[in-house]
């Protein structure tokens, strides 16, 4: 259970002070334990007075998140998150419930709230407890290191709480962490009240949290924000479990969630290493305990995309998620946030825990499982690279079969090409050729069929659908590698992503012409590749890059005019062979269905792709 016990805190006479890390549920549970238990007269906080009324009416909306946007005279706009886990934030919900006083003692309004990064884990404190960590060593020098210069600001905040002490018999103040001490030396001199400008919060209103938002880090892990929750409405016990027994069940349910959603049970040494590649990353970086950025990334560290993906969307699932169709909902960003489709660049950086060149996950859009049947996301402005379109596997099957079909029929044609009739004279080669014997039944002599020996093997395969020579009805142009040893590299150009969305981070787009390569990882981006610039158009320039790429002497070339001269001539002298096969040949039926893919938004979307898409 966790450790904290609620009477374990600093107190200077009647006062009584709780120090609080940014949205870790150890602190918020402390506070509230108190709160029932000694029922103070009068709860002191330390955030802003300016949003007093904002605070407060977000507190209300708990347990859905919402978010307090408010800016300066200098129109620099900033975000504060209001979520359950916070100790700050308990302290006002507990004492709204309760009808205590709420005192709010920061006289500044500017966002100082996100950086836990000079003070240890929160389950350190959790199991030392708060008053033996302040006192100690550690929590000493940790108040040293504070860098902020609070000194007015600490003996306004001091001041106000001599003044509630005079007022009420058993005031209870809940502030940063970093500010305990410095407060309750304070605390032990009377003070008068310092003459201080109150900033004021310019524009201050308070909206919905989207649910995308919790996906990113700003605040706890929601699954542990969740359990805290739960603990809140029936107590049944006196504390929920700590955070180290968290994090090993919510191991364990993100394991068991990839297995439902996959149907494939993770082996057992997948689990172990990753355990053992968490525990010594956290070694490393000198921690004690995960967050949603570590254990995601050490996920797909032991195993693949596939599990960070479902971990991911598992740890960051939340019961009482915001509507993500309200336009009222707002999305936040480091250093920006999204308003009624709105761009607001923020004063004050969040503080993430996927932010930096170093910690960035790939996944930056995943799907909640409450609102991902009516998603669809846009993708007029989506960067295929930061969002890691992929391919829906069943028709990445289809599109190699009918590579390798196409080159049995080019093999085909080679052949019949190849293959003549003669007279019998000495070898009947290769048999009576009765048709043409009937068909010269005058000439009375037997013909037999005769072809030369050899075949050709097909390295590259090019379908161009359409020409498109203005390049208005396939102005979409990408390469990707193979993801395994069966399927090939691919260039084409296509319609746009976006235009036609079947599902959430689904796109339906219809090829002008592609190119197949074999054996894949081979492939550099042919668009931008210089080595092809020669060629004027798309198609030619996929017909050449099937030349170059091909390490077969075949190429397979399929459209519905045969390929210049000069290219075929290109082909000869490095050895290869272009064999077209009209397009008007093949079964239209089967031509119109290779011709039509879906592009997924990123590989998570394979998980429920097949709701939309016939396999």
């Amino acid at each position: 259970m966790m450790g904290q016990r609620w009477s374990d805190v600093v107190r200077v006479g009647r006062i009584s002070l709780v120090g609080s890390l940014d949205y870790r549920s150890e602190f918020a549970c402390q506070v509230r334990s108190l709160v029932l238990h000694e029922r103070p007269d009068v709860i002191c906080v330390e955030a802003p007075v300016a949003l007093r009324e904002q605070i407060i009416t977000a507190v209300k909306r708990l347990p859905y998140h919402s978010v307090i946007i408010y800016g300066n005279d200098n129109d620099q706009y900033m975000g504060l998150i209001i979520e359950g886990s916070d100790g700050i934030f308990e302290a006002v919900r507990s004492g709204t419930e309760l009808g205590i006083p709420i005192w709010f003692l920061d006289p500044l309004a500017r966002n100082r709230r996100g950086s836990s990064d000079k003070v240890p884990d929160a389950y350190t404190i959790d199991q030392v407890g708060q008053k033996t960590f302040l006192e100690g060593l550690l929590g000493l020098s940790m108040t040293a290191r504070h860098e902020l210069d609070n000194s007015s600001r600490e003996l306004f905040i001091a001041a106000r709480l001599q003044e509630a002490s005079r007022t009420y018999n058993r005031p209870l103040f809940v502030g940063n962490l970093l500010t305990i001490n410095s407060i309750a030396n304070l605390l032990e001199e009377p003070h008068a009240i310092p003459l201080i400008k109150l900033e004021s919060a310019k524009a201050a209103l308070v909206a919905p949290l989207h649910p995308d938002t919790l996906k990113k880090g700003f605040t706890d892990i929601p699954r542990i924000t969740e359990a805290y929750e739960d603990w809140r409405q029936d107590q049944e016990t006196e504390f929920p479990p700590n955070r180290h027994e968290q994090i090993i069940s919510l191991m364990k349910e993100a394991s068991e969630y990839y297995a439902r959603q996959t149907r494939q049970e993770i082996p057992e040494y997948v689990r172990l290493t990753w355990a053992k590649f968490l525990r010594k990353w956290l070694k490393a970086k000198g921690m004690i305990l995960p967050d949603l950025f570590h254990l995601v990334i050490s996920a797909r560290a032991s195993m693949d995309e596939d599990l960070a993906y479902h971990a991911h969307e598992f740890l960051s699932g939340y019961t009482w998620e915001n509507d993500p169709n309200d336009p009222a909902a707002v999305q936040m960003d480091e250093d920006s946030l999204h308003y009624f489709g709105h761009t607001i660049t923020l004063h004050k950086k969040l503080r993430s825990l996927f932010k930096g060149p170093n910690r960035r996950y790939r996944l930056k859009a995943v799907n909640s499982r409450k609102w991902k049947d009516h998603l669809k996301q846009k993708w007029e402005t989506s960067d295929p690279d930061e969002i890691d379109i992929c391919s829906f596997p069943p028709e990445d099957v289809l599109i190699e079969k009918w590579g390798e079909s196409l080159a049995k029929h080019a093999t085909h044609l080679m052949q019949t090409s190849q293959s003549h009739t003669e007279p019998f004279v000495a070898d009947i080669g290769g048999g009576v050729d009765v048709r043409e014997t009937l068909r010269r039944f005058y000439e009375k002599r037997i013909y037999v069929k005769s072809h030369e020996e050899g075949s050709l093997e097909f390295g590259s395969v090019v379908i161009i659908f359409d020409e498109d020579p203005e390049r208005d009805k396939f102005p979409f142009e990408m390469t990707w590698l193979g993801e395994h040893s069966q399927e090939s590299d691919m260039a084409f150009y296509s319609t746009p992503p976006g235009r036609d969305v079947v599902g959430p981070g689904i796109s339906r787009m219809e090829h002008g012409g592609f190119v197949l390569s074999y054996p894949p990882l081979r492939m550099y981006d042919v668009w931008k590749d210089p080595t092809f610039t020669f060629a004027p158009t798309r198609h030619e320039r996929l017909l050449v890059a099937g030349i170059a790429y091909s390490e077969k002497p075949g190429i397979v070339y399929a459209a519905r005019k045969p390929p210049a001269a000069r290219w075929k001539k290109l082909a000869k002298s490095m050895g290869r062979r272009v064999v077209y096969i009209p397009l008007g040949s093949l079964n239209p039926i089967h031509v119109s269905k290779m011709r039509t893919f879906h592009m997924l938004k990123n590989k998570g979307v394979r998980n429920y792709a097949n709701e939309y898409l016939k396999s």
